[in-house]
């Protein structure tokens, strides 16, 4: 068996920055006795199917055993054997799935950015939405309603990433590669503000602000430290990008409608 080869990288695939981990290992071949099959038989589509259907299964309670142990334990302490445990497989079936813990945790990343879509995120239908809207006030009240839920979920798994880089040159990459992604990423917002009417500063700038503001440490902060709600974060959001990306008649118009909404919601 060779030695094994770990690279990584990240992919830029939505408004957050999906992260890909792509792992390079060495092959182990097993023999053994496979008895032929004729010709004439063909596999029957329903079995496999259902294979396929049953190592999906898997390997989801194999992301959810880690996302749990890795939030309890840390990175170094949830080990392969403790996540196979709680996902009630075997090891070996972890590592058919996944190869290592370090693409275990980057496929978290992906799933928790993602959700259940899918889709590369900018294909999903809460950001197209946003592109399609053509009211800058309505922009920011989707971005700030999609953004929640990918950061609710992909939050806390950018923390243990965080934590895990201290001692974890690769992983360290990954976090650097992270945060330049969302700021990459998130200019489909500003670029969609900027179509509707002017912004108050350049869109280089605009992008800074949105990413510094929607980043997963301080949602971290406001939710889990402060006790805010998601909708308390999601009005927070939305004000506070028209309060700093938005020229003064633009801003009137969406602090109007955001009062309003919110007598709606008290009714």
């Amino acid at each position: 068996m060779k030695p094994s080869s770990i690279s990584l990288r990240t992919s830029d695939s939505g408004l957050f920055g999906t992260v890909l981990l792509s792992i390079k290992r060495c092959c182990i071949g097993y023999g053994g006795t496979v008895t032929a099959v004729s010709g004439g038989v063909k596999p029957r589509p329903y079995r496999s199917e259902r294979r396929r259907e049953q190592a999906e299964q898997t390997r989801q309670r194999v992301l959810d055993a880690a996302a749990k142990l890795f939030e309890e334990r840390g990175y170094e302490g949830a080990s392969i054997a403790a996540i196979a445990e709680e996902a009630g497989v075997s090891a070996e079936s972890v590592y058919a799935h996944f190869r290592n813990k370090r693409t275990l945790l980057g496929e978290l990343v992906r799933r928790a950015v993602r959700g259940d879509d899918p889709r590369r995120v900018p294909e999903q239908e809460g950001p197209r939405a946003l592109v399609a809207a053509a009211d800058q006030h309505e922009q920011l009240r989707l971005f700030a309603a999609d953004i929640v839920l990918r950061l609710e979920r992909a939050a806390p798994v950018v923390a243990i990433v965080a934590g895990a880089s201290r001692s974890e040159p690769e992983l360290a990459e990954l976090l650097a590669r992270l945060h330049a992604d969302r700021l990459k990423n998130l200019r489909i917002l500003v670029d969609a503000l900027a179509a509707n009417g002017p912004l108050r500063l350049r869109e280089e700038d605009a992008v800074e602000i949105v990413w510094a503001l929607t980043s997963p440490e301080l949602h971290q902060l406001l939710t889990r430290i402060r006790g805010w709600k998601r909708r308390r974060y999601c009005d927070w959001l939305a004000d506070s990008l028209a309060h700093l990306l938005l020229e003064e008649t633009a801003l009137r118009t969406c602090l109007t409608s955001a009062r309003e909404m919110a007598k709606e919601r008290h009714m």
